[in-house]
């Protein structure tokens, strides 16, 4: 596994990562401890962080 993005927001930490099958995947740790892994796999590390990103503001609710 090689990391491609780290980013921190508002106490959730997004790692998008690259996966031994060529594609990329990202994970959320959130402030409580809970982690989100989804299954969905990206053909680039922007396309995976975006939607990562994405997936934070929901849960914050700042979208």
């Amino acid at each position: 596994m090689k990391i491609e993005h780290l980013v921190s927001i508002d106490g959730a930490i997004l790692v998008v990562y690259y996966t031994s099958g060529s594609c990329y995947q990202y994970e959320i740790a959130f402030w409580d401890g809970s982690i989100y892994q989804p299954t969905e796999i990206y053909y680039t590390a922007e396309a995976a962080l975006k939607v990562g990103i994405e997936r934070i503001k929901i849960v914050i609710g700042r979208e």
